[in-house]
């Protein structure tokens, strides 16, 4: 069973995403903040997540430097709809597996998503 994690502050969004990538063979935790989602990493091994950069606790570019710490080998694809600095993209550059903007297409999303797992099979 594969895990994915994704981390956004949009209620319609993690459904959407979670409805989307949900499939007999993975298993897919939403949460809302960056601390429930360090705390899910700490708890889990994750796979692969989906982690928006603007939360309503902790920068998510802290958040993504904090689960490559913890969980070096979770895949983690970053997104956002607002505007990254150079600061951002760095970090990005050096710890997210992709960096994606939204709105998403979901079509894509699948495909990335089931390319990523086999990879990491």
């Amino acid at each position: 069973m594969k895990k994915i994690l994704i981390v956004d502050d949009d209620d319609l969004f993690l459904e959407g995403l979670d409805k989307v990538l949900q499939t007999a063979s993975t298993e897919v935790k939403t949460v809302e903040t960056g601390n429930a989602a360090l705390q899910e990493i700490e708890a889990s091994q994750y796979h692969l997540c989906f982690l928006d950069l603007f939360l309503p606790d902790l920068n998510g570019v802290e958040v993504l430097k904090r689960i490559k710490e913890t969980s070096p080998q979770t895949k983690v694809i970053a997104m956002t709809a607002g505007v990254v600095t150079s600061h951002m993209q760095e970090i990005i550059e050096k710890d997210a597996y992709m960096f994606i903007t939204k709105p998403l297409d979901l079509l894509q999303i699948r495909m990335l998503t089931r390319r990523i797992l086999e990879e990491s099979a």
